[in-house]
């Protein structure tokens, strides 16, 4: 196979080439004509990139939509729900641990809604339980009378127990008919202090499921003020790359740091 290639000759006065015309074997055609080196190619490569695109990133200002964000917002809407104050300082993103404090609140929620269930149902059952096997009048009746219910088998014992103890003023509490109760059974008995018992676990897991409640709040609300400051650090950081200068043949960096 041949290959033709035409090398102009030096110019003529009248400036115009004259074209003769070579025929070379490839080989000949390969060595004539030496490839670009590697560094080279390269270097041509990234200054017509950096020429052709960074050219409209130093043109555009950073939006208007990436503003600074307040720590007490973000703590504030923290307290109102965990994971809305990561939501605002992450410019409307879940990730990360806004959602980890938010599905700890839904949880918290459903095992203090589960806790007053179960207690509202013991209580319905032993309050059924003294109303049939120990005669005694329910409705209305404070915290006191059903602890009376549990420690005394019936009013009557109550009764001797205060005269013992000298504790006078405790001699009216069952002077009414309404607060006077008497277990037919010990079973009964047994099994109303047993359901009483869990009741009062339930309560006080209650306050537990408050604690942690409020608790998950105040942490999230501080790590939302830690998200807000990294946000605004990295919107105060800016970095802009820009054809080179007359002067230079290298494209130009911009990093720009405001405090």
């Amino acid at each position: 196979m041949q290959y033709e290639v035409r090398i102009p000759d030096q110019p003529t006065a009248t400036d115009q080439p004259n074209w003769v015309e070579h025929r070379t074997s490839p080989k000949r055609f390969a060595r004539t004509i030496p490839p670009l080196s590697m560094k080279k190619g390269l270097f041509t490569l990234i200054l017509i990139f950096a020429c052709a695109f960074p050219a409209s990133a130093q043109e555009r200002p950073i939006p208007e939509t990436v503003r600074l964000k307040s720590p007490q917002k973000a703590f504030a809407m923290s307290l109102l729900f965990p994971g809305l104050g990561h939501r605002y300082a992450q410019n409307g993103r879940w990730g990360g641990g806004g959602t980890l404090f938010a599905f700890a609140d839904a949880g918290l929620w459903l095992g203090l809604i589960g806790t007053e269930w179960r207690r509202n149902s013991l209580v319905q059952s032993f309050e059924t339980l003294a109303a049939t096997r120990a005669h005694a009048q329910v409705e209305g009746k404070d915290r006191t009378f059903f602890l009376n219910l549990a420690a005394f088998h019936s009013s009557d014992e109550y009764l001797e127990v205060q005269l013992r103890n000298r504790a006078w003023d405790q001699l009216d509490y069952v002077s009414d008919r309404a607060f006077q109760w008497a277990w037919e059974r010990e079973e009964d008995f047994q099994k109303y202090r047993r359901l009483r018992s869990d009741s009062e676990t339930l309560r006080n897991r209650r306050f537990v499921f408050i604690a942690a409640l409020v608790s998950n709040r105040i942490i999230a609300g501080l790590f939302a003020v830690r998200a807000a400051g990294r946000t605004n650090r990295a919107a105060n950081l800016s970095v802009t790359l820009g054809p080179p200068p007359p002067d230079a043949s290298l494209p130009r960096l911009d990093l720009r740091l405001t405090f």
